[in-house]
C-alpha cells in the first residue's frame, strides 16, 4: 500500500459526529445516528463535542470562502451561515447542493458523513482484498464471470510488459491500475502487433510500483456521440442490495465531457453530470460538478440533453444488477461506470465508494428520498 493509500485511510478511520452533544443529520439517518450515540464512551464524547464546537467556529470562515470562490452575494453567505449552525452542514454543500432552506437536509447525506457510513455497510471496500479498486482485478473478474468489458491487451509494471492480446491495429486506452478520477490515463494509438505493443508501452513510467492496464478503446453508442466530445461518456449505475439481498438500482447519473481537450468524463476533468430517470433513462437538466449553469442542452455542440433517453437502457441497469449478484456479492454498495456503445453496454469500472456529492448535485434532491435512503437505512440497522 502506497504512502497516499495509507494517509486515505487514516483520513476517513475518524468518523466525525454530526453534532455537538445531539446528533444533527438527515430524517432517515437518526436511527444510526442514535444508535451511535448510545455506544459512545466518556472520551469519545468529549472529543465529539470539542469538534463539533471547533466546526462551529469554522463555518463563518468557510461560507466567506465558498461564497468568493462562486461568487456568491452577501445574502447568501448569511443564509449559508445560518443553515450550516442549524444543520451541521459544510457551507460548501450548501452551494453545491443548491439549499435554499434548512428543512431540506432532511434528505440529504452530507459529504463528510458518507465514508463512516460507506465503511459500516461495504467494509470489504475498506480492505486491501478489495477487487473493486484494482482495474486489473476488476478486469479479470468480469471476465471469468461473462461479464462485457473492453478486452485487455496488456499489463505494465516494473518487472516487465505481459501482452495479454494482439491489439489487431485498435486504439487503446492506458490506465493507471490504482488511479482514481480519470489520473492518469492515456489514449494510444492502435498497434498492428503485440511486438509493435510492447515498444510502444515500454516508456509508460512504473516509479513507486506505478501498474498499468491496456485495454481496446471503448466508441460510443453513434445516439450519444452528438454530446460525447472526445471523451467517452459513461452512466454511473449504483445498485444496492434490498432487504432480499437482491442489487436494486437506487442512482444513475450519466456524465459527458464539456471540454474538448478532456480524455475523461469525470467531474474533475470539468465534465457535465446529469440526473437519469430510473424507470426510463431519460436525462434531466445538465449541471458542471462543482458550480456553473443548468443546460437543456451542451454548451458546446447544441446538443440535446434534457429529455434525451440513453440507449439500451433496460440492458444497461440489468448488467449492472447482474454484476453485483453474481461476482461481486461481497459487497453492499456498488458504484458501475457502464458505457453505451453500438453493440451492448461494457462494464468500465467498479467502485465501492461511490460517493454522494455526484447523484445529489446532479438531481437536485437529496438520495434519502427514495429507495436509495431505505436501503441504506435498512443495512446500516442490520449490520450495527
Amino acid at each position: 500500500m502506497s504512502g497516499y493509500d495509507h494517509f486515505y485511510f487514516l483520513k476517513k478511520a475518524w468518523a466525525l459526529y454530526p453534532g455537538i452533544t445531539r446528533p444533527v443529520s438527515a430524517t432517515f439517518l437518526g436511527p444510526h445516528y442514535r444508535a451511535r450515540s448510545a455506544t459512545r464512551g466518556p472520551l469519545r464524547a468529549g472529543m465529539d463535542a470539542l469538534t463539533g464546537l471547533l466546526f462551529h467556529a469554522w463555518v463563518p470562515w468557510r461560507s466567506a470562502s465558498v461564497q468568493k470562490k462562486f461568487g456568491l452575494d452577501d445574502a447568501w453567505r448569511r443564509r449559508a451561515i445560518e443553515i450550516a449552525h442549524a444543520r451541521f452542514s459544510d457551507p460548501n454543500d450548501i452551494a453545491l447542493y443548491r439549499i435554499e432552506r434548512s428543512e431540506q437536509f432532511d434528505h440529504y447525506i452530507r459529504r463528510f458523513e458518507d465514508a463512516a457510513i460507506n465503511k459500516r455497510i461495504n467494509p470489504l471496500g475498506w480492505s486491501r482484498e478489495c477487487v473493486l479498486a484494482d482495474k486489473e482485478r476488476f478486469a479479470e473478474r468480469c471476465k471469468s464471470a461473462g461479464l462485457p468489458h473492453p478486452e485487455t491487451h496488456a499489463v505494465v509494471h516494473r518487472a516487465g510488459i505481459d501482452i495479454i492480446s494482439d491489439p489487431a491495429g485498435r486504439p487503446l486506452v492506458a490506465k493507471p491500475v490504482h488511479g482514481e478520477g480519470g489520473d492518469g490515463v492515456m489514449l494510444l494509438d492502435g498497434c498492428a502487433d503485440a511486438s509493435e505493443l510492447h515498444l510502444k508501452l515500454a516508456g509508460l513510467p512504473t516509479a513507486s510500483g506505478r501498474i498499468w492496464l491496456v485495454q481496446s478503446r471503448v466508441d460510443v453508442h453513434p445516439d450519444l456521440a452528438d454530446i460525447a466530445l472526445n471523451a467517452l461518456p459513461t452512466v454511473r449505475i449504483v445498485t444496492m442490495f434490498n432487504e432480499n439481498n437482491r442489487a436494486e438500482v437506487v442512482s444513475a447519473t450519466f456524465r459527458c465531457a464539456s471540454d474538448p481537450n478532456a480524455r475523461v468524463d469525470n467531474m474533475k476533468a470539468g465534465g457535465l453530470i446529469v440526473p437519469v430517470d430510473l424507470d426510463t433513462g431519460a436525462l434531466g437538466l445538465a449541471c458542471l460538478g462543482y458550480g456553473g449553469d443548468d443546460h437543456v442542452v451542451h454548451p458546446l455542440t447544441g446538443g440535446a440533453i434534457a429529455g434525451r433517453r440513453l440507449p439500451d437502457w433496460e440492458k444497461a441497469t440489468a448488467l449492472a444488477r447482474r454484476a453485483h449478484d453474481s461476482a461481486f456479492d461481497g459487497y453492499t454498495l456498488i458504484g458501475w461506470d457502464v458505457a453505451l456503445t453500438a453493440n451492448e453496454p461494457l462494464l468500465i469500472e467498479g467502485n465501492c465508494k461511490p460517493g454522494v456529492l455526484m447523484p445529489q448535485r446532479a438531481a437536485r434532491r437529496g438520495l434519502g428520498e427514495g429507495r436509495y435512503g431505505e436501503l441504506l437505512a435498512h443495512h446500516l440497522a442490520t449490520k450495527s
